[in-house]
C-alpha cells in the first residue's frame, strides 16, 4: 500500500495539472471499477491560489478515503477542471461533467457567479454541486442539488458593519467592490446593515472584473475621507488597489470579506496592506479539535500552513465523501437526499443540511500584522 501511494501521489502531481480541452484532466486511479467526483476550481489566473489550496485539501480527504477502502473497495477518482475563474468556462465544465454517466457528483466552482451559471446543468442532471465558497445567497436557490459550505454575504455583511460601526467606531464608510454576481451582493449586505446600525454610506464604487487602474476611484474614495473602506474584491484586486492607494499617500482604515485571507494578498501588497482586516470562517489558531487535527495534516502533508479556502474544501469534499459511502455511491440522484441526513462536525463548523443547504458559520477577526495574517484580539 506504501508504495502504490508514493505512486499515487507521483501520478497524481503530474495529471493535476495536464490541462486538456476546457483545462480537463483525469487524476489516477487503481485498476478496475471507481468513483467519480467532478472539481471545478480556478487553477490559473488571477484567482489560482484559492483553488490550488482547495484542490490540495480535496486529494487529502480522496487520498485518505482510498487508503481506508474508498466507497465498498471501489476508489475515489478526482476529474480536475480548470474554470480560471469564468463563469463561461464552469458552463462548458459542468456540460462535459454532467454528460459523464461515471462523475456522480461535483466539487465547485469558487466564485458564485461560476457557480450559479454552472448550476442549472448540475440541477438538471440530478446532480450534487457542492461549492466550498459560493457565499451569494442565491446559488443554493438554483435548485435541491446546490449545497455550500461557506456562509453567506447575508450573514458575513453584518457581521463586517458590525466590526466597522460598533467595534471600530466608524461613523462612515465608502465600498470599491467587484461588479459581478458575489460582490454586488457582498456590498448590498454590508451597506444595508450599516446604515441600519446608524453609519453613513458615503461613496459606493464598483469594478469590472480585471480592472487594473484604481486611481481614479479612489481619488474619489479619498476625497470622501471614510471612516472605513470595505473591499468586497479578490487578492489580486486588493493588492493593486492598496498599493495604488500607497502611491497616493492615502492610508486608509480596510476592512474586507474573508476572500482576501490568502498569503498570495500579502506577497503582492508587502507593506501596502498592513493593517488590513477581514473575517474568516477558519484560521490555524482555532482550538476546535477538528480545525487542529486539519491544520496538523495539512502542514504534514504540504509543508505550509493551510488558509480558510483549504478548510472549506477539506469540509467539501469530507462531505461528498462521506455521502457516498452512506449511499454506496450508487447513482447521482442519491447524493443530495444522503448529504441532507449528514450530522457532520468539520473543521469550519458543525453541518446539518436537513432543513437548509446554507450552514450557519462562526467568523473570526484576523488582520494582516507585520506582513503576516494573526487573529484581532
Amino acid at each position: 500500500m506504501k508504495n502504490y501511494m508514493k505512486t499515487w501521489s507521483r501520478a497524481l502531481t503530474a495529471a493535476a495539472f495536464a490541462a486538456a480541452a476546457f483545462g480537463l484532466a483525469t487524476l489516477p486511479a487503481r485498476a478496475g471499477d471507481s468513483v467519480k467526483i467532478g472539481l471545478s476550481l480556478p487553477l490559473t489566473g488571477d484567482w489560482a491560489e484559492y483553488g490550488d489550496f482547495i484542490k490540495k485539501s480535496v486529494m487529502m480527504v480522496v487520498n485518505k478515503a482510498n487508503e481506508d477502502g474508498g466507497i465498498n473497495g471501489r476508489k475515489i477518482e478526482v476529474v480536475v477542471a480548470d474554470s480560471r475563474g469564468d463563469p463561461k468556462e464552469s458552463v462548458l465544465i459542468a456540460e462535459k461533467f454532467a454528460g459523464n454517466p461515471d462523475i456522480i457528483a461535483e466539487i465547485g466552482d469558487f466564485s458564485s457567479s461560476s457557480c450559479m451559471a454552472a448550476a442549472p446543468i448540475y440541477e438538471k442532471a440530478n446532480m450534487a454541486q457542492v461549492s466550498p465558497t459560493s457565499s451569494h445567497p442565491d446559488f443554493t436557490k438554483k435548485g435541491r442539488n446546490m449545497f455550500r459550505v461557506i456562509g453567506t454575504q447575508a450573514a458575513e455583511g453584518p457581521f463586517n458593519a458590525r466590526w466597522a460601526v460598533k467595534d471600530l467606531g466608524a461613523k462612515t464608510v465608502a465600498t470599491l467592490y467587484i461588479n459581478n454576481d458575489w460582490g454586488v451582493a457582498a456590498n448590498k449586505y454590508f451597506t444595508e446593515a450599516v446604515k441600519a446600525m446608524g453609519g453613513k454610506v458615503v461613496a459606493q464604487e464598483a469594478f469590472a472584473p480585471g480592472e487594473k487602474d484604481f486611481s481614479s476611484v479612489m481619488s474619489k474614495i479619498k476625497r470622501a475621507n471614510p471612516d472605513v473602506l470595505y473591499l468586497p474584491v479578490f487578492y489580486a484586486d486588493a493588492a493593486s488597489i492598496m498599493s495604488q492607494a500607497r502611491r497616493m499617500h492615502y492610508k486608509p482604515t480596510v476592512l474586507s470579506t474573508g476572500s482576501l485571507y490568502s498569503p498570495k494578498l500579502i506577497k503582492l501588497g508587502g507593506k501596502a496592506v498592513e493593517g488590513l482586516m477581514t473575517a474568516a470562517v477558519y484560521f490555524p489558531d482555532n482550538p476546535r479539535p477538528e480545525s487542529m487535527a486539519f491544520t496538523k495534516a495539512f502542514i504534514k502533508t504540504y509543508g505550509k500552513a493551510p488558509n480558510m479556502f483549504a478548510a472549506v474544501g477539506y469540509d467539501a469534499a469530507a462531505l461528498v465523501v462521506a455521502a457516498l459511502k452512506k449511499t454506496g455511491a450508487k447513482d447521482r440522484a442519491s447524493v443530495a437526499p444522503a448529504l441532507e441526513s449528514l450530522r457532520y462536525s468539520g473543521v469550519t463548523g458543525d453541518f446539518d443540511y436537513s432543513k437548509s443547504h446554507d450552514p450557519q458559520k462562526e467568523f473570526a477577526k484576523i488582520m494582516v500584522r507585520n506582513g503576516k495574517w494573526v487573529a484581532v484580539k
